[in-house]
C-alpha cells in the first residue's frame, strides 16, 4: 500500500511564491497535498496535525513543540522589506492604539518589540482584516502585510518598513518565516526525504522568475523592474549565519516581553 500523500501547508502570499513555485508546478507529484491558507492558519493547522509541513511565521517555530526546520531555507529581508509596514497617523513614540494584520504573527511580535524597545512605547493592540483604511479609521496605527502593504494608500502617513527598523536596530536582516516540519511527519522514501524537494521548489521559482514577475503585476501593480528587485534584492531565502543570529536575538528579545518561550532555539530537520 503508497503511503498517504504528505501534506503542505502553502502561503499563496507574494513573498513565497519563488518558494512555493515548484510545488504548485506539479514538483513530487502524487507525494505532497498542497493546503493554501495565511501563515497564522496555516500554523495552528501544523500545531494541530492537519498538516505535515508549512511555511510558518518565524516565531511560531519556536511557539509549536515538535517541530524542525527545513535547513537553507526562510524569507528574509537583508535591509528593506517593503510588504511588511507600520502606518502611522501620529509618530511612534504616540501610538496608543494599534491594529495588527493578523495574518503573520512574527511581524506582530516584531512591531511590538520595535515599539516598546526602540521606541519606547507600549501600545494597546487589536487585531483587524487587512484594511489598512478601516484600521486606521479606528486606531493610531496599523500593521498591514503582505500585498495589502504593497497596493496601501500611504498618503499623510508615517511609514516605517519593519525590516529597515530592525536592520538600522541590530545590524541584522530579519527572517519572517521558515519552512516548519513536524518531527513525526512520515517522510516519503527518497534520499533525504522531504528536505530536497523544499530545495528544489525554491531552484524553480527561481529559474522562472519572469514568470512569477509577470503574474505579480497583475496582482500588485509594481512595474516588473519593481517586482525583480523586491524577489532579488528586497527578500532573501537562504538561511544563513546572519539569519540564525537575527533569529536568535529576535527569540530572545521575544522572550523577554513574553512573545516566545525562554531558551527558545531553532531545530533543523
Amino acid at each position: 500500500m503508497a503511503p498517504p500523500p504528505f501534506r503542505l501547508g502553502i502561503i499563496d502570499f507574494l513573498n513565497a511564491a519563488p518558494l512555493n513555485y515548484g510545488f504548485k508546478q506539479g514538483l513530487g507529484e502524487g507525494l505532497f497535498t498542497l493546503d493554501y491558507q495565511v501563515p497564522s492558519v496555516c500554523a495552528d493547522r501544523l500545531r494541530d496535525g492537519a498538516v505535515d509541513a508549512g511555511l510558518v511565521s518565524s516565531i511560531e517555530v519556536v511557539r509549536i513543540p515538535g517541530l524542525a526546520v527545513v535547513p537553507g531555507l526562510c524569507i528574509a529581508s537583508p535591509r528593506r522589506v517593503r510588504s511588511v509596514l507600520l502606518l502611522s497617523k501620529v509618530a511612534p513614540e504616540e501610538i496608543r492604539l494599534l491594529a495588527l494584520d493578523p495574518a503573520s504573527r512574527s511581524s506582530q511580535v516584531l512591531v511590538q518589540l520595535l515599539l516598546r524597545e526602540r521606541y519606547g512605547v507600549c501600545p494597546d493592540v487589536v487585531e483587524a482584516p487587512s484594511d489598512p483604511l478601516a484600521m486606521l479609521g479606528a486606531c493610531d496605527a496599523a500593521l498591514v502585510i503582505g500585498d495589502p502593504a504593497m497596493r496601501a494608500d500611504r498618503r499623510g502617513l508615517l511609514v516605517l518598513d519593519l525590516a529597515e527598523e530592525w536592520h538600522a536596530w541590530t545590524g541584522l536582516p530579519f527572517v519572517f518565516a521558515l519552512w516548519a516540519v513536524r518531527r513525526d511527519a512520515p517522510q516519503p522514501d527518497r534520499p533525504g526525504g522531504v528536505v530536497p524537494f523544499f530545495h528544489r521548489s525554491l531552484e524553480c521559482g527561481m529559474t522562472h522568475l519572469e514568470g512569477v514577475v509577470a503574474q505579480a503585476r497583475r496582482e500588485v501593480g509594481w512595474t516588473a523592474q519593481e517586482l525583480r528587485e523586491y524577489f532579488t534584492e528586497n527578500i532573501s531565502y537562504r538561511l544563513g549565519e546572519s539569519e540564525r543570529e537575527s533569529l536568535s536575538l529576535f527569540y530572545e528579545k521575544a522572550a523577554r516581553h513574553g512573545f516566545a518561550p525562554n531558551g527558545a532555539r531553532l531545530t533543523l530537520l
